[in-house]
């Protein structure tokens, strides 16, 4: 994985190899999870354009062996004010892998929704296209 070296403490390489597959890992078949609360401390570490492209590899690796892939997203204790600060990672996200993976995603649910996250979303809603809200689904 290639670091920016000018932010990562080499002594600390093992814990950040630790955290992104604490923060994103297949779990079984097709299915990758992710866990916010690990990006919450990657991004002290590393720039955004890494996290990303630490995504987009473990999207290839599934869809070496499957059609589509399934995301499970814990986004536990996310507030009002991370939403905002990391707004345009997830739009960026969403359009690279829209432009990248298109009809890839088999279904994306969500764990540990805040009843705000959820008002948040029925209003994003409306920028997202109807083909992928139909495969986003919350767990209670």
């Amino acid at each position: 994985m290639n670091y920016n070296i000018n932010k990562i403490d080499f002594k600390n390489e093992e814990k950040l190899n630790h955290l992104f597959k604490s923060f994103c890992h297949t779990k079984i078949n097709n299915e990758i999870i992710i866990d916010y609360k690990y990006f919450k401390q990657i991004v002290n570490f590393v720039d955004k354009k890494i996290i990303l492209n630490y995504l987009i590899c473990i999207v290839e690796n599934i869809l070496m062996n499957y059609e589509t892939f399934v995301v499970h997203v814990n986004i536990e204790k996310l507030t009002l004010l991370e939403i905002e600060k990391n707004k345009e990672f997830v739009i960026n996200m969403s359009n690279i892998f829209k432009e990248k993976f298109p009809d890839k995603l088999e279904s994306c649910i969500i764990y540990e929704g805040s009843f705000i996250f959820k008002q948040i979303y029925n209003f994003l809603a409306v920028f997202i296209d109807k083909k992928t809200l139909k495969k986003i689904r919350f767990h209670e």
